[in-house]
Order: C-alpha cells, then structure tokens, then sequence
C-alpha cells in the first residue's frame, strides 16, 4: 500500500492521503468551506509526504504565475467563464 492508499498513522484530521491529494489544489487556492480547509490544514501538519507535494505544488503556481505575465483576451475569459457553466449543469445531473 502506499501512502495515498491509508490513512496517515496516527492522523487526527479524518482526512486521509488519497483525499487530501484529491484536494490539494482546492485547498491550495482556498476554495473549500473553511471547516474542509481546517482538517486539510491540519492534515498537513502531521503528513510529511501530503506537506511535501503541497510545497511542490505552491513552487509550481509561483513559477507560472511569474512565467504568465500576458493578459489573456477577454473573448477567452468568455469562452472559459461558459465552458464552467456547461460543465457545472453537467455535474448538478
């Protein structure tokens, strides 16, 4: 098994690796109830491996985020923006 697969020993969280991976970009970009982003938080205070791939995930949207200094139109914006709405309807089905 791997650690993706159990329950961190010893968690206090309930949240277990698989979940807290599952959820790691959500939770990196705060857009999850703060009741989930606590348990994530605490989480990664007691899982060194989930701690580490958070970190590797926080450098990778830093480097973007340095990298991508062009604006993107706004008929992309649109056409992003629309493609949610259609996936969201999708997913409410």
């Amino acid at each position: 098994m791997t650690t993706q697969d159990t329950p961190c020993g010893g968690s206090t969280s309930g949240v277990d690796c698989r979940e807290a991976l599952d959820k790691l970009f959500e939770f990196l970009d705060e857009e999850m109830p703060a009741a989930d982003m606590s348990r994530m938080r605490a989480h990664m205070d007691e899982c060194a491996p989930c701690l580490r791939e958070l970190g590797i995930e926080e450098h990778v949207k830093k480097l973007v985020r340095r990298s991508c200094t062009e604006e993107a139109p706004a008929e992309l914006h649109l056409r992003i923006r629309e493609q949610i709405s259609v996936l969201r309807e999708r997913l409410e089905y």
